[in-house]
């Protein structure tokens, strides 16, 4: 028998008893259906100083039946919305934790459902919704267990907080303690919880970047560069010991409106100035509970039981809830090893039946051939998923053709990459266009590459912190003839025409080679340039002012012509059906390209069988340095950072880029 097929029965047989887990702990079982079991919650009594602090806090109400099951998704309903009154015997409050990383989009893999797969940005989303719409919840309680959100993320949050509120219910955020992106997702509540003894750490903004000039030069490396557009600043780290005047000036505008919009949130929702923040952000760390309260900073100290927060803002009578109504809903799977297979080998593409909207994610470096998902089985040298141009015009093309989708939005969350690809996903947005509306949804970033994609479609939302533009072009390569000749490697090149031996790795491009490349990279960037000016129109005034590598924030976007609206991938999705006429309930949002299928996991997980030996050392070394790498960064920083490595690694077979090689991350 293959070896593909030993080990592929090996693990199956091994993968069997995964579908009905059983723990340790005899008070936390998975039933068949895959429903978790977990006992109530008993409240805490407030006098003991000495609740075990890593525990859930223990939540209180004289009539609550508090039963928390995990958090799963369902399709919130559209109501005229009541709040419950405050003696209503029906009275619920709902209860959200929000802890670590929320997914944005579908499940990558076929095979696990998103209740499986843990929280997500569209459950949680469709939590908060359920509370805003249903008239017997008097309001909500978020408690944030150190979650790691990006700004975006919180833009997006938000507004669902703020729906909630404005249909007169009320919202508390508790926590132990609040970093910068925490703490701004609180200030739209109503109400900003801190345990006692617990921590508020806001400081503002601070940014490092690492010119690695001097570490090439020691270790026998030279970057050859050229890049098109004084503002790109992407060869620079590796050309330069410090920032050109160009790049400072592109930089501190965007991060001058970053951290203003950061200053416009507090000051918003906590009704303190810009100068009583600042001065706040150089205390946080230092305050003590009571100063805490003094400053605005937080509402109220409180025990981990929350009763007097949450009787003061409910009464003493309601119904704790984290269902949301909508259970988790495990699935049943046969007992059957051979109906197993069969299951699992099904082709999942989304069954479109009636009129739909299509929701393309493109997320991660844009670069030729199949996208991957943010799965390890298939995540690119750095980053869990990547934006392959086969992959994505094949999901434009079926959407345009499929006469049940009535229109597309393409949900963008990119640094850019590939030129050729991007100009292939480019003439396939407009190619879709032409047929039925394509609208763009840019996540964090749609930069350089990132916008070209976005620029084709007819109309682009932003969130205020989102990153776009970095119109420019890079390439280049890098010169290891030192390092050669330092480790004791010798070199015999063989070329054949005049441009053959350009891109060698032991000696810089020569003058003719330059002025070759000079005039490619030109090429290009007019290329994009008309990109842009044909995708946006006459909504954009002056074209110089916008490209040569600056970058903006959404908010900045909007008044200078590369955008057209605020808002999230859930108002994009609101607006098309509106201008499509189709009626709320009747119509369908489905997810392009669909998740990875088994069979595709396998394929790609025994890819190496068959390598030779150097290869695997190289994947293992490789995977050893991308785990350290991950670890030193952290999970939050890494997620900004892997998809730009990635796009830089595209040198090694894309000689021209448009890529913002840049990660911010905010803490």
């Amino acid at each position: 028998m293959p070896r593909f097929w030993v080990a592929l029965l090996f693990i199956m047989t091994l993968g069997l008893t995964g579908f009905h887990r059983v723990h340790a702990d005899p008070q936390r079982i998975d039933t068949d259906s895959g429903v978790e079991i977990i006992p109530s919650l008993i409240a805490s009594n407030p006098d003991d100083e000495h609740a075990s602090e890593s525990a859930a806090p223990k939540k209180s109400a004289t009539d609550a039946n508090i039963a928390p099951t995990e958090m799963t998704t369902a399709t919130a309903t559209t109501t005229t919305t009541t709040t419950a009154p405050a003696d209503s015997p029906n009275k619920m409050v709902g209860w959200l934790e929000i802890s670590g990383q929320l997914h944005e989009g579908p499940v990558p893999v076929a095979w696990i459902s998103e209740d499986e797969a843990g929280p997500t940005m569209r459950s949680t989303l469709s939590s908060l919704r359920y509370v805003a719409d249903t008239d017997t919840y008097a309001g909500i309680v978020i408690y944030l267990d150190e979650p790691m959100l990006g700004l975006t993320q919180v833009y997006r949050l938000g507004q669902a907080i703020g729906d909630i509120r404005q249909a007169g219910k009320k919202v508390l955020v508790f926590a132990e303690q609040y970093d910068l992106n925490s703490y701004l997702l609180a200030c739209h509540a109503d109400q900003i919880l801190l345990q006692k003894k617990g921590q508020v750490t806001i400081t503002g903004l601070g940014i490092e970047e690492m010119y690695l000039v001097g570490l090439l030069e020691k270790v026998g490396l030279k970057a050859d560069f050229l890049q098109v557009g004084d503002f790109k600043g992407a060869s620079e780290q590796l050309t330069r010991s410090g920032p050109s005047d160009q790049w400072n000036e592109n930089f501190d505008a965007l991060l001058d409106d970053l951290y203003a919009q950061i200053l416009d949130i507090i000051a918003e929702g906590r009704n303190l100035t810009h100068e009583q923040i600042e001065n706040a952000f150089a205390k946080s760390w230092a305050m003590d509970d009571n100063q805490l309260v003094v400053s605005g900073l937080v509402d109220r100290m409180v025990e981990r039981d929350l009763f007097d927060a949450t009787e003061s803002a409910f009464g003493l009578t309601f119904t704790w809830d984290e269902d949301f109504d909508h259970p988790a809903a495990g699935r049943t799977m046969p007992n059957n090893p051979f109906a197993i297979f069969q299951m699992l080998f099904q082709a999942q593409a989304p069954r479109v039946t009636r009129p739909s909207i299509a929701v393309i994610h493109a997320v991660g470096p844009i670069m030729s051939g199949e996208s991957s998902a943010a799965s390890p089985a298939s995540a690119g040298l750095f980053s869990e998923a990547s934006i392959g141009s086969r992959t994505t015009v094949r999901a434009l093309g079926n959407a345009a053709d499929d006469e049940q989708i009535k229109g597309i939005i393409l949900r963008i969350d990119s640094p850019g990459g590939s030129a050729l690809a991007s100009e292939i996903i480019w003439q396939a947005i407009r190619d879709a266009g032409a047929i039925k509306p394509v609208y763009v949804s840019v996540g964090a970033m749609a930069a350089s590459g990132g916008y070209y994609l976005a620029c084709a479609g007819d109309r682009i939302y932003l969130a205020p912190n989102s990153i776009v533009g970095s119109i420019g072009v890079v390439g280049g390569k890098i010169i290891m003839g030192d390092l050669y000749e330092k480790i004791g490697i010798t070199t015999y090149r063989r070329s054949r025409g005049p441009l053959g031996d350009m891109f060698n790795s032991v000696e810089p491009f020569t003058d003719r080679q330059r002025a070759t490349l000079q005039i490619a990279f030109e090429h290009t960037y007019e290329l994009f340039r008309k990109r842009v000016t044909t995708g946006r129109g006459n909504r954009l005034a002056d074209i110089e002012s916008v490209s040569a590598g600056r970058l903006f924030t959404g908010r900045t976007a909007i008044t200078n012509g590369l955008g057209d609206r605020l808002g999230s991938v859930d108002t994009a999705i609101t607006d098309m059906a509106n201008d499509l006429g189709l009626i709320y309930g009747q119509y369908d949002v489905i997810d392009l390209p669909p998740p990875l299928s088994f069979a595709e996991f396998l394929e790609s997980l025994f890819q190496p069988f068959g390598a030779s030996a150097a290869s695997a050392r190289t994947h293992m070394t490789r995977t050893q340095m991308i785990a350290t790498a991950r670890e030193l960064l952290g999970p939050r920083a890494w997620q900004s950072v892997a998809p730009v490595l990635s796009g830089m690694m595209l040198l090694q077979h894309e000689p021209v880029l448009t890529l913002m090689p840049y990660a911010i991350i905010v803490r």
